[in-house]
């Protein structure tokens, strides 16, 4: 074997992706926000401004395409719609047992709230309230006592059977 021709290879790399565009860019999230309920083009519209400005000031993540990041900004003004209306923690099991309840159906007319003035959302943020879960308590550590496992097997069965019985 050769060995000079395998170390004189050049590296594979794959060809560079061009960045999408603009107008495939609010696609994707046009078809976000109408998987998560949004119907009104003008609050889709509205809705995908605010995450693109969102995901041009948010600093570069390794790894996100153009996509991708404007995807994670478009969660994060969710998430920060419903901290803010719900007096949530930010980054909390609340907010996560929220944003479930707002996805599970439970308030669906809950776009018209995002836009609506704070005392007329009430009936959709009571509703989003209601249907919000408790969050499961946080894991506490215990000492579990040692169990002796018995297997299951033709052999075991066997065995038993012919375990010689005491006699009485």
């Amino acid at each position: 074997m050769d060995r000079g021709k395998v170390s004189a290879a050049e590296p594979y790399l794959p060809p560079a992706q061009p960045a999408p565009s603009s107008e495939f860019v609010l696609a994707r999230l046009g078809a976000y926000w109408q998987a998560l309920g949004v119907s009104d083009p003008d609050q889709i519209a509205a809705l995908s401004e605010q995450a693109l400005r969102r995901a041009t000031e948010s600093p570069e993540a390794p790894g996100l395409d153009a996509v991708a990041r404007t995807l994670v900004a478009a969660g994060e003004l969710l998430d920060d719609w419903l901290a803010r209306a719900l007096d949530l923690p930010r980054s909390s099991r609340e907010l996560a047992a929220a944003r479930a309840a707002l996805l599970s159906g439970a308030a669906p007319n809950w776009p018209a709230a995002l836009f609506a003035a704070p005392d007329e959302a009430d009936t959709v943020l009571d509703a989003l309230r209601a249907a919000r879960a408790e969050p499961t308590p946080e894991p506490s550590p215990g000492a579990m006592p040692a169990q002796r496992i018995e297997l299951f097997g033709s052999l075991a069965s066997l065995r038993r059977l012919w375990r010689p019985q005491p006699r009485a």
